[in-house]
């Protein structure tokens, strides 16, 4: 089969098409013919080198059609979509004609959407549902704050949340896409110059019920300053890129009585395990 590989770490220009042995089916396994994959911001950083260890060739998602299904739970030729499941980590991922997923992450679709449209959707929305109902435990008249709100994911939990009846605050760096947002229900765009706690606060006196933290640790500690007491905030991506706070107190700087949870996709061990919120979150 043809695949994309990584020849080494470091940019695009490292990934490289070529033949590579096709996957075998074997237990507890779907075969699934790619038809077109999504990609992720940690598969940027995956090629680069500073995402943990990979296998030859990354992907965390796709959607195809059945090859092969050894529980027969799945027919051939059926439409599916397919999530994480070790993929890039413990089997090879979905850059490529083939992918090998445990039966557990993969779901069966009934969508007429073209290939490259449907291959944007699963991993965003499934991650932003999770970080509605298990990272944060939202509630319909709730207030909630996405940091990075004019990313793909961001954009995600917008929607979710106005169609789950959040009150809807978004931010973005970008003067540009200020409008994007609102155009999708949130009630307030802010402009983000990495401090929008105090301007947060003149709309809402008392702090966001909740905060979706997508910019990361550059923007973390004032994220916190914009949580009333008892909220919650998620940390869930580094859009900002990876340096870490430094000298960080969590003692000191993350304010009593706020809960602080973190979320990443990789740990969908199994799309059946999200009935145990507890495993797929850490509070502090």
């Amino acid at each position: 089969m043809k695949a994309i590989v990584i020849t080494r770490t470091g940019g695009p220009e490292n990934l490289c098409v070529t033949e590579y042995k096709k996957p075998e089916p074997t237990e507890g396994m779907v075969l699934i013919r790619v038809k077109a994959f999504g990609i992720n911001r940690a598969e940027i950083y995956m090629r680069r080198g500073e995402w943990g260890e990979t296998t030859d060739i990354i992907g965390i998602e796709c959607v195809g059609i059945v090859e092969e299904d050894g529980s027969g739970r799945l027919h051939k030729g059926q439409k599916v979509a397919a999530v994480c499941g070790g993929m890039s980590r413990t089997v090879n991922g979905s850059y490529a004609e083939y992918v090998n997923v445990p039966l557990t992450n993969v779901v069966a679709l009934e969508t007429h959407l073209p290939w490259n449209e449907l291959a944007a959707i699963p991993e965003t929305y499934m991650t932003a549902w999770a970080l509605l109902n298990w990272g944060l435990n939202t509630r319909p008249g709730d207030t909630l704050l996405v940091r990075g709100a004019t990313s793909t994911l961001g954009q995600a939990c917008i929607i979710l949340a106005v169609q789950a009846g959040l009150q809807v605050i978004g931010t973005t760096r970008s003067e540009a896409k200020a409008s994007w947002p609102k155009n999708i229900g949130a009630g307030h765009v802010l402009i983000d110059n990495g401090e929008i706690s105090k301007k947060l606060r003149q709309i809402i006196p008392e702090g966001v019920d909740h905060v979706i933290e997508l910019i990361g640790n550059s923007t973390l500690l004032d994220s916190f300053s914009a949580t009333r007491v008892r909220g919650s905030v998620c940390l869930a991506g580094f859009l900002g890129g990876m340096q870490p706070i430094g000298q960080f107190q969590p003692l000191l700087q993350i304010p009593s009585g706020i809960k602080f949870t973190t979320f990443g996709s990789a740990l969908y061990s199994a799309i059946r395990a999200l009935n145990s919120p507890g495993s797929l979150c850490n509070e502090s």
